[in-house]
């Protein structure tokens, strides 16, 4: 077919410089035939980029038609998941004496662990400093420092929050803890204490910040030594600080 076309095209050429050699005119019936002949593989291109640009076109539209429905059902699955959350949080019941106020994360911090976060309530919302903060699962730090309309947050992961802890089920007091070398602990439990791995760990109200009763964690290790008076117990936190996406500080009713 290219061949063909290229025939066509010499053709015509060949007739047009005959007739403008000859000095003679040409009748509309044989000027329509040369126009054909010469512009038909030029026409059949033409159609082809014709049909290329419309298919670009298309295809542009059908790129954006898919963006914007990838926007819509991100946007759709987060709503979901905020629905999920808000039905979780009604069944949440804070300490008595306490409301509970919801807030936004707006600031990270820390060298790979999390440390410190920035919330987007402050002194304006009637928050002040060493209140405890929470999420539904377990105690999450407690208010360092407030701005009228931010607040710094301390998490269990900062070594300067502490909390008075104890163990559910046998009682046994003691401090949680937390550096970067061993993790959270439990500290100041004596050696001799009934402390075993699984047992649930609690706030113990003693310190004033932290309400009684509040999780904050499970025991996964329990080991002592010879010399030691006091058992090195390794807490696993009930609350994932690598995914933390809400929190609650809990504020004193009245």
């Amino acid at each position: 077919s290219e061949n063909r076309a290229v025939w066509h095209t010499v053709l015509a050429l060949i007739l047009i410089l005959v007739v403008l050699f000859s000095g003679g005119g040409l009748s509309g019936a044989a000027a329509n035939a040369i126009t054909t002949v010469f512009y038909f593989p030029f026409s059949r291109i033409q159609a082809a980029l014709v049909r290329v640009a419309q298919s670009n076109a298309e295809n542009e539209a059908l790129r954006i038609r898919i963006t914007e429905l990838a926007t819509q059902l991100q946007f759709y699955n987060e709503t979901i998941e905020e629905n999920r959350r808000f039905r979780a949080l009604l069944g949440f019941q804070p300490p008595r004496g306490f409301r509970i106020v919801p807030t936004e994360i707006i600031g990270v911090f820390g060298s790979g662990m999390p440390n410190t976060v920035m919330i987007n309530i402050g002194d304006r919302h009637g928050i002040r400093t060493n209140q405890a903060v929470i999420t539904r699962v377990g105690v999450a730090g407690r208010v360092a420092s407030v701005l009228p309309d931010y607040s710094v947050v301390y998490l269990l992961t900062e070594s300067r929050c502490r909390v008075a802890a104890r163990v559910q089920r046998s009682r046994e007091q003691g401090i949680i803890r937390y550096d970067l070398r061993r993790g959270m602990y439990l500290d100041n439990v004596p050696r001799l204490g009934d402390v075993v791995v699984g047992d649930t760990v609690i706030t113990s109200g003693l310190g004033g910040i932290f309400p009684e009763g509040l999780v904050v964690g499970e025991i996964v290790e329990v080991a002592s030594t010879e010399r030691g008076f006091f058992l090195d117990i390794t807490v696993q936190s009930a609350v994932n600080f690598n995914g933390l996406d809400e929190l609650y500080v809990l504020m004193p009713e009245g």
